[in-house]
């Protein structure tokens, strides 16, 4: 990485092939790249969706790998951290009483969760067939200084996701994703609004190669609160880096003051179609 700017902050986004179902693997895995993301001079290591477990697993394959929030996996995932002295964001398939979710954990450099994030908002029969969905929006949280908000995939895709999270203060919000052909346009173009529109920074880390039937269209990015790509990778495997600024959160909202000029008195809440 080059020199800091001033006041900035180091990300590192991982897009990687999936290994599902091997979770040994997937922790080795995260211990190489943590190291050499930490060694870079990241202080916060970004992972695809599910990528401890596996995201284009069956049911019962899913209750045969899922992992206790509070098991020998994440467990695992601290002691990572600790000896890198760096934060890991990390997806995992969830087992949670007698349902199996979707969730993202974000670890600090001292091993410890600072938020667990359930995904809310489930894509199509794979994701219905084998979670449940979450029922609460990821937290704000500060890490470094700076206050993070998570979403999962699918979730980003919906625009109160991101406008909440910027409501409650968050100046980067994170973005675990399993996005595959032909939507590339939501890596493409999607995100990049998000970011604009709320000026906010984004990082979208996704899988690339396949997984079973599924084509991965990797295109992980970070961008910027005024939609700008400070870090974007094609389709191979790459670890991104990128410095963010508060700064650059400044300028945008004060060229676009989006979160500030809103009349909610105006937005009301219209019924689903039919």
């Amino acid at each position: 990485m080059t020199e800091s700017p001033d006041d900035a902050f180091a990300l590192a986004l991982l897009q990687h092939p999936p290994a599902p179902l091997d979770i040994a693997a997937n922790l080795a895995r995260l211990d190489r790249e943590a190291a050499a993301a930490a060694s870079a001079g990241a202080s916060l290591l970004v992972v695809p969706e599910a990528s401890l477990t596996g995201y284009n697993i069956t049911p019962e394959e899913g209750w045969g790998i899922a992992a206790l929030a509070d098991g020998e996996t994440l467990a695992r995932v601290a002691e990572i951290c600790r000896a890198h002295s760096i934060a890991i964001l990390c997806g995992y398939a969830e087992r949670l009483g007698e349902t199996l979710r979707n969730t993202a954990e974000l670890v600090d450099r001292h091993g410890a969760t600072l938020a667990r994030y359930r995904k809310t908002h489930l894509w199509g029969e794979l994701d219905r067939s084998l979670f449940s969905p979450g029922e609460n929006l990821s937290p704000v949280v500060e890490l470094d200084g700076w206050r993070i908000g998570l979403l999962i995939c699918y979730d980003v895709e919906f625009p109160e996701t991101v406008r909440r999270l910027a409501l409650e203060g968050a100046e980067l919000v994170l973005v675990p994703t399993a996005l595959m052909h032909p939507f590339t346009f939501v890596a493409e173009h999607m995100v990049s609004v998000r970011a604009a529109e709320n000026g906010i920074f984004l990082a979208y880390a996704n899988y690339c190669g396949r997984e079973r039937d599924l084509r991965y269209a990797g295109r992980s990015v970070v961008v910027g609160p005024e939609g700008e790509e400070r870090a974007r990778a094609g389709e191979e495997p790459v670890r991104l880096h990128a410095w963010l600024e508060r700064a650059a959160l400044e300028r945008a909202r004060s060229a676009l003051p989006y979160l500030r000029e809103r009349r909610p008195e105006l937005y009301h809440t219209a019924p689903p179609p039919s």
